[in-house]
């Protein structure tokens, strides 16, 4: 019996870590492992975009990640892409100083894990160009070819109004109507006449 009763433990004890092996990995929880720019880091060039490497896949839905300056300002641009255990932030152009990144996902098994870490900017953002000496010589002489265009128009529009209340306009006018009113009276005395 002693040895019956030895069996049925080992094969309790076989039973219960088989069950158990499968699921130890649940309980190692995924982790973040890695990323470009590297935590502690210092970057001399800009960069465009970072990324973050974890140690077992994630979700995309509820993944996150705010880049901020010494401003406080997020410098994130747009929405984190998150590709089996990679997630891909861009990024506008980084001030000089510290900038933090704050991060938020959901492994594969559902759990949340968020963190944060730092990097050293020194690369300076570039500077927006200002407009070039040439650029407003240029553009100053577009106003003044607008004026004789406009100053066209006007002998245009007058010599319009003048065509319509010229003498000679008036005259024609004048003449029409007496001439109809000739031909009225003439028409008139010889209906009456007739009559």
């Amino acid at each position: 019996m002693s040895r019956a009763r030895s069996l049925a433990v080992v094969a309790a004890v076989v039973a219960a870590l088989t069950a158990w092996l499968p699921a130890a990995p649940a309980f190692a929880h995924t982790k973040l492992t890695g990323s470009t720019p590297a935590a502690k880091g210092t970057v001399s060039k800009p960069i465009t975009e970072l990324t973050l490497t974890f140690s077992g896949l994630i979700k995309k839905a509820g993944t996150t990640v705010v880049v901020s300056g010494p401003d406080k300002v997020s410098y994130s641009d747009g929405a984190a892409a998150a590709v089996d255990r990679t997630i891909t932030q861009a990024v506008r152009p980084l001030p000089v100083g510290e900038i933090t990144v704050r991060w938020r996902t959901v492994s594969s098994d559902g759990h949340p894990i968020q963190g944060s870490f730092t990097f050293t900017n020194k690369a300076a953002p570039p500077v927006a160009a200002s407009p070039s000496p040439t650029a407003a010589a240029t553009s100053s002489p577009a106003p003044a070819a607008a004026e004789p265009t406009v100053a066209a128009a006007v002998p245009v529009s007058r010599t319009a109004a003048g065509e319509g209340s010229s003498p000679l306009g008036w005259i024609i006018a004048a003449v029409a109507a007496v001439l109809a009113l000739g031909g009225g009276l003439v028409w008139w005395r010889r209906r009456r006449t007739a009559a």
